[in-house]
């Protein structure tokens, strides 16, 4: 009897032991992606505009949807690292 149910208790821990990681892992993710949103600039958002609210869009959906701070690690954060972008003229300041 201990032969057959060896094997089953081994897989069953690994898998317990895999979730219990993905669960660490994913709010970290969720932490690292909202402060993320939020210290980046509006221009540094892929296709803004002057009129664009992408920061404000992207911190709501990461806050109230959990999710989606995967969404944007692929979305953002892997396409344009936060300060690498110069200003754009419609974003100077005192610009209107």
């Amino acid at each position: 009897m201990d032969l057959i149910v060896a094997p089953f208790s081994v897989g069953i821990s690994a898998l317990a032991g895999g979730i219990g990681l993905l669960g660490l892992a994913l709010p970290l993710l969720w932490l690292w992606m909202l402060i993320d949103a939020v210290l980046r600039e509006e221009w540094e958002y892929p296709g803004a505009t002057p009129t664009s609210n992408n920061k404000l869009l992207w911190v709501l959906l990461i806050v109230l949807v959990q999710i989606s701070a995967a969404v944007y690690f692929f979305m953002v954060f892997t396409k344009v690292k936060r300060g690498s972008l110069a200003r754009p003229e419609w974003a100077a300041p005192g610009a209107a």
